[in-house]
């Protein structure tokens, strides 16, 4: 649990509880700066390329205490992690993970596609890869300078080097269609993004051909348990504004928090919260400790952000009509949850995955 930390995680969350509490009032783009010179902004980026290279639990506390603070774009806070370029070198760290780190150039992941009977693939042509195909649900995609594309390598002139890649390609270049951007409930955006045979050097290829697969779900796990994080930060933040919220004058008298039928609710609200914050600090144990957890990470991103979930609803039905109101905090997160249920991978389908982990893979602890 997070009272077992250890005092060096103990002073962090402190320190950059603090730091949230002094300036969440800011711009967007003046908390930006200011986490900048504070050293936050770079936390999860490595030590060679000006960052701190923080550990899986520290990453873990800042983004739960991003959320708990009630800052909802913690990209602003925390900036962009190295994800699929994390190994590169060469031409890619120069011109493209270089440029993401420091902020100069965004990226997106073109995972999805749009249909499953249809998947993007590359063909080469000498040196060349000629990628055709089409992904949605690409997030930022139209805001973004360039996307790593999971794809299929057709095997075709060349032997040897075919197989599941991620491919790097420049929003811009001849042959990428942008569709037009649509909104998910949580207000982020996403595009439909189609490849007419888009001509992309070799040397754009992310590490090995064939290790695409491997690569592209390591991206998700890490998304997984970001995601896990923030829902705990998300139910925290509910947590205290129903507290305080239950604590003012009420018309009959006297609080809210007299009735036995709210306090019935609101220890649920607690319990609750404590059971998520378990499980997630639990799991950020494990990744410190072991390489493979994957059943443990979907654990964890289906419990928190389906408890958090219960949570902030519970939240939104004891502060009332108020909190349905446009430009109410308890709107903003209510919609957020409802969203990360399925972001990242549905609720559902990982339930199946993890008892795939179990019966066909005999992995994991859970």
């Amino acid at each position: 649990m997070p009272d077992n930390l250890p005092p060096s995680l103990i002073k962090f969350r402190e320190e950059f509880s603090e730091f949230l509490i002094n300036n969440r009032s800011l711009s967007d783009e003046e908390l930006r700066k200011l986490s900048l010179q504070r050293g936050y902004y770079r936390m999860s980026q490595p030590v060679g390329l000006g960052g701190q290279a923080s550990s899986p639990m520290q990453m873990l506390i800042a983004r739960e205490t991003v959320s708990e603070m009630g800052v909802l774009s913690p990209n602003v806070v925390i900036g962009p992690e190295p994800g699929l370029l994390s190994e590169v070198e060469g031409f890619l760290k120069d011109d493209y993970l270089i440029p993401l780190l420091k902020g100069e150039k965004r990226g997106s992941f073109a995972f999805t596609e749009s249909k499953a009977d249809s998947p993007t693939v590359a063909e080469w042509d000498d040196e060349s890869l000629v990628v055709s195909g089409r992904k949605s649900y690409v997030s930022g995609g139209h805001l973004s300078d360039f996307m790593s594309v999971v794809l299929t390598v057709d095997p075709k002139k060349v032997t040897g080097k075919y197989g599941p890649a991620v491919l790097v390609i420049d929003s811009d270049a001849p042959g990428v269609e942008m569709g037009e951007p649509f909104y998910s409930l949580d207000g982020s955006s996403h595009v439909e993004v189609e490849f007419e045979s888009v001509r992309v050097d070799s040397k754009n290829v992310i590490g090995e051909i064939g290790q695409g697969i491997p690569r592209a779900l390591g991206n998700i796990m890490q998304e997984r348990i970001e995601q896990a994080a923030t829902a705990v930060g998300l139910a925290l933040y509910a947590l205290d504004l129903v507290t305080s919220h239950l604590k003012k004058p009420h018309r009959s008298g006297g609080t809210l928090s007299d009735f036995e039928g709210v306090r019935l609710r609101y220890a649920d609200m607690r319990i609750n919260s404590f059971a998520a914050r378990s499980v997630l600090y639990r799991v950020g144990r494990l990744l410190e400790a072991e390489d493979n957890v994957i059943n443990e990470v979907t654990t964890a991103k289906i419990f928190c952000t389906e408890t958090a979930s219960s949570v902030i609803d519970t939240a939104v039905q004891l502060v009332g009509g108020q909190a349905l109101i446009s430009g109410h905090p308890l709107e903003g997160i209510y919609r957020k949850i409802r969203s990360m249920r399925i972001a990242g991978g549905a609720s559902d389908v990982l339930r199946l995955n993890l008892s795939k982990g179990v019966f066909e893979f005999d992995s994991g602890t859970v």
